[in-house]
C-alpha cells in the first residue's frame, strides 16, 4: 500500500512539472510573439513616419507642416498634355486647383518673416558655384538684384540656388547645405539639363530640402528656358527685317548638322544616318568633319553656316519641353529652317514662333522628310514661308523676357510673404509620376568612352 502511494505521488510530481514546464514553453512562445509583434509595429509607425515627412526635410518645417493644415495635395490621373500645358507665367498654382504636379509638393501660409537684405537688395547665394557659373551679370537689366557666389552672405540671402549637376550629392547629405535655414530664405533646386543629366542623383532623398524649381519646364516656379518667343521678337524689332526678303537667296547647301554628343544609344543618331541615305547632310563637330573654323571665329562660322537652307536641331534626349539652344540659338537666329527632334511637336507649337520649324513626327519616315526638303528646295515661295513669322509677331505675347536669370529676380520680389511651399517628392516631380517625361534610354557604360562614339564621314 505505501509502495503504491509512493508511485501515486511521483506520478502526480512528474504531472505538475510537466504542466508548468508546458506552462513555461506556452510563455515563451506568447513573449516571443509579442516580441514580434511590438518590433513590426514599431517599424510600421516608423515607415509611416518616413512617408509623412520626406528625407532631408528641415526640422524647422517638420515642426510647421505639423502644426499648420497643408491645403491640398492635388488629384492624380490628369494627362501628361494638361500638365505641360500649365499657364507660362503663373509661377505658383494654388494647391487648391487641380493641378496634378500638387501632390509632389506642399503650399502653406504662416505669419510672414521679415527679409534681412540690405540696402533694399534682392541677394542670390549660387551655392555650390563654379568659375563660370553663375555669369557674371546674370540680369543686367535689375541692378538691384545681386547674385553671389560667397556662402558667408547666406543669412542676408532672400534665395540659395543649388545647380543639380556636376558635384551635387548624389544622395541628401545635410552636411553639404547650410547648418541654419533661415524662415524668409528660399532654397532653388536648378538641375539645368533634363532627367536624364540628373539619372544618378537619388532625388528620392531630397523630398523636403526644396522650396522652388528653377528648369526649362513651364510647370517650375521659375522658367529657365534656353530660349524665349518675347526674346526673338524683342531683337527683331531693334532690327526689324524686310518683309520682301528672299531667304533662299545665295543659299547653295540644303542640310547642316553640328554635333558633339555622340553617344550612339541618342535617338537622333538613327534618324540621322537613315535620312542621309535620301539627301546630302553635311555633320560638323566632334561626330562629323572638322570644320575649317576656328571656335572663336565667328565670322568664319557665319560665312561657312548661311550656304545651307536646314539646320537638324536634333535634342540629345526626347523629354517634355525640352528644347535647348539648338532651336533658338543654332537655328532661328541664323536664318535656318530648323528640322526637329526631341520634345513632342505640341510643345514647339507652344513656344516656338507660329510656322518656323519642321517636326519629323510629321513625316512617315526620313526617306519622306527627304523628299519634302528637296521639295522647298525647288520652290522658294513655299521655303520663304517658314521666316514669314519674322515680320508677322502674335497679337499676343508673353511679358517681356530678360532672360533666365532675372526671372529669379522678379519671382522673389512678387513672392507672397505669408506664402510656404516645399517639395515633398522632387524624384517624381522631375522625373515624371511614372517616370513618364522622357523616352527611356540605353545607358552602356561609360557615357564618354569611344567604344560608345558615332562618327560620321
Amino acid at each position: 500500500m505505501a509502495a503504491e502511494m509512493l508511485v501515486n505521488m511521483l506520478s502526480k510530481s512528474e504531472h505538475r512539472k510537466h504542466s508548468k514546464h508546458s506552462l513555461l514553453v506556452l510563455l515563451r512562445t506568447v513573449g516571443s510573439s509579442l516580441i514580434v509583434f511590438v518590433c513590426m509595429y514599431l517599424l510600421y509607425t516608423a515607415n509611416q513616419q518616413t512617408l509623412t515627412y520626406p528625407v532631408g526635410l528641415n526640422p524647422s518645417v517638420v515642426t510647421d507642416l505639423k502644426r499648420r493644415k497643408v491645403l491640398h495635395y492635388g488629384h492624380d490621373n490628369t494627362s501628361l498634355i494638361q500638365r505641360s500645358a500649365l499657364p507660362r507665367y503663373q509661377y505658383f498654382v494654388s494647391s487648391l486647383s487641380d493641378n496634378p504636379a500638387s501632390k509632389f509638393y506642399s503650399v502653406w501660409n504662416e505669419e510672414a518673416t521679415i527679409r534681412k537684405s540690405p540696402n533694399n537688395r534682392t541677394i542670390i547665394v549660387a551655392w555650390n558655384s563654379t568659375p563660370k557659373w553663375p555669369p557674371k551679370k546674370p540680369c543686367p537689366s535689375m541692378p538691384g538684384c545681386v547674385f553671389t557666389k560667397d556662402q558667408r552672405q547666406v543669412a542676408n540671402a532672400d534665395a540659395l540656388l543649388f545647380r543639380g549637376i556636376h558635384g551635387f550629392p548624389l544622395v541628401y547629405n545635410r552636411t553639404y547645405f547650410p547648418t541654419v535655414r533661415h524662415g524668409h530664405q528660399y532654397w532653388i533646386y536648378m538641375p539645368y539639363e533634363c532627367p536624364h543629366l540628373t539619372r544618378d542623383v537619388d532625388l528620392a532623398s531630397y523630398g523636403g530640402v526644396f522650396n522652388w524649381t528653377f528648369t526649362y519646364r513651364n510647370d517650375s516656379d521659375i522658367l529657365a528656358t534656353w530660349g524665349h518667343v518675347t526674346q526673338i521678337y524683342q531683337e527683331l524689332a531693334e532690327n526689324p527685317p524686310d518683309p520682301n526678303r528672299d531667304y533662299s537667296k545665295g543659299k547653295t547647301k540644303l542640310v547642316l548638322w553640328y554635333v558633339s554628343n555622340c553617344y550612339k544609344h541618342l535617338s537622333r543618331f538613327p534618324y540621322a544616318a537613315e535620312l542621309r541615305k535620301h539627301i546630302q547632310v553635311d555633320i560638323f563637330g566632334g561626330c562629323g568633319n572638322s570644320s575649317h573654323c576656328e571656335k572663336k571665329d565667328k565670322q568664319c562660322v557665319i560665312e561657312h553656316t548661311r550656304q545651307y537652307k536646314f539646320y537638324l536641331a536634333f535634342e540629345n534626349f526626347k523629354c517634355v519641353e525640352y528644347i535647348t539652344e539648338k532651336f533658338w540659338d543654332n537655328s532661328l537666329r541664323n536664318d535656318f529652317v530648323p528640322i526637329v527632334l526631341g520634345a513632342p511637336k505640341g510643345d514647339y507649337e507652344r513656344f516656338a514662333p507660329p510656322n518656323s520649324f519642321i517636326h519629323v513626327d510629321d513625316f512617315e519616315s526620313p526617306e519622306e522628310l527627304a523628299n519634302y526638303l528637296k521639295y522647298l528646295d525647288q520652290n522658294d515661295e513655299e521655303y520663304n514661308q517658314y521666316f514669314a513669322w519674322k515680320t508677322r509677331p502674335p497679337n499676343t505675347l508673353p511679358a517681356s523676357w530678360d532672360g533666365r536669370y532675372c526671372e529669379v529676380c522678379k519671382k522673389l520680389l512678387q513672392a507672397s510673404p505669408t506664402e510656404r511651399k516645399v517639395y515633398t517628392d522632387l524624384d517624381r516631380w522631375w522625373r515624371g509620376g511614372k517616370y513618364e517625361l522622357c523616352e527611356p534610354m540605353i545607358y552602356d557604360g561609360s557615357y564618354k568612352h569611344p567604344r560608345n562614339a558615332v562618327h560620321f564621314h
